[in-house]
């Protein structure tokens, strides 16, 4: 996974990929970037300012990496719903009172994902295979793209009227006197 994937809320993960990369790694470098303001700036953690952030023990490293952890993890989850084949909209279901955090933390790290293709990608547990079905309704394509689809072709007698009937049909002739 490249950074630039890393921070993108383009396309679908697994769980496993969200468990390591956007859940367990951001953690850690949270914990080192601590380490590292409690060992330039004291046990305080946190260089002297007027900011009110040495209220909370947050120094220079850790208020770096908790905005990088909160930007990787929003998009950890978008592309967790992606998966899911939501929108990544659904983030702000964290903003829900309670349960919110409790139901995103549920769908992005306990919920498989929909098989095969979606909306938002191939299927990150299966990406070789090639698209059966799109899940969520959405027509497969063909292997170059979408095309689009012309009118059907004239018949082989051209657009013109029907051919008149040939007699023997159910219905007498009218004559007339």
């Amino acid at each position: 996974m490249t950074l630039a994937q890393w921070f993108s809320f383009d396309g679908r993960i697994s769980r496993k990929t969200w468990w390591i990369f956007y859940f367990l790694i951001p953690i850690g470098i949270n914990i080192a970037a601590s380490a590292l303001d409690a060992q330039l700036f004291g046990a305080r953690n946190a260089p002297p300012d007027k900011s009110g952030m040495a209220d909370l023990n947050m120094g220079v490293f850790s208020i770096i990496a908790s905005l990088a952890a909160l930007w990787v993890g929003l998009a950890g989850q978008a592309k967790r719903w992606h998966d899911r084949d939501r929108s990544g909209w659904w983030v702000l279901v964290n903003f829900i009172p309670l349960i919110g955090w409790l139901w995103a933390f549920i769908v992005t790290g306990f919920l498989r994902g929909t098989p095969g293709y979606n909306r938002f990608g191939p299927d990150p547990l299966a990406p070789e295979l090639p698209p059966v079905s799109y899940g969520g309704g959405y027509p497969p394509q063909a292997p170059g793209g979408w095309q689009p689809q012309g009118p059907p072709p004239p018949p082989s007698g051209g657009w013109g009227a029907p051919p008149p009937p040939q007699g023997g049909g159910s219905v007498p002739p009218i004559r007339r006197g």
